[in-house]
């Protein structure tokens, strides 16, 4: 699987055409987005999406999942503007499977490395 990171997005080739894009970059203030976009040629998706939030206030996660047939144009069955605090930290990983074929996890963060 080839994979690359363009500013909040990671995006992500598995084999079979299928292209994944899991983006978290800020939005305005205390704001951030979330979003899981894919696209493909028939293949069927299966995917569940973990988000944990850490922060003065204590920790949380959510998760949501789902099953996607894809098709050449994107579908992003998930898109969320989260609400953060000053000093809040999120971790996003996406578990997912092409065809019943489990594929290797992919994960972001708010703030990323490259943004301290």
């Amino acid at each position: 699987m080839l994979s690359m990171a363009l500013g909040g997005w990671l995006i992500a080739a598995a084999p079979g055409g299928v292209e994944v894009q899991l983006q978290l970059e800020p939005v305005e203030q205390e704001r951030v987005e979330l979003a899981l976009c894919l696209r493909g040629s028939g293949q069927r998706v299966d995917y569940r999406l973990t988000v944990r939030a850490r922060g003065l206030a204590g920790t949380s996660q959510t998760s949501q999942g789902g099953q996607l047939t894809l098709s050449d144009q994107p579908q992003c069955p998930l898109r969320n503007r989260l609400g953060i605090s000053p000093g809040a930290h999120l971790d996003a990983e996406l578990q997912w499977s092409v065809d019943g074929v489990e594929q290797p996890p992919l994960q972001r963060s708010y703030p990323d490395q490259h943004d301290a």
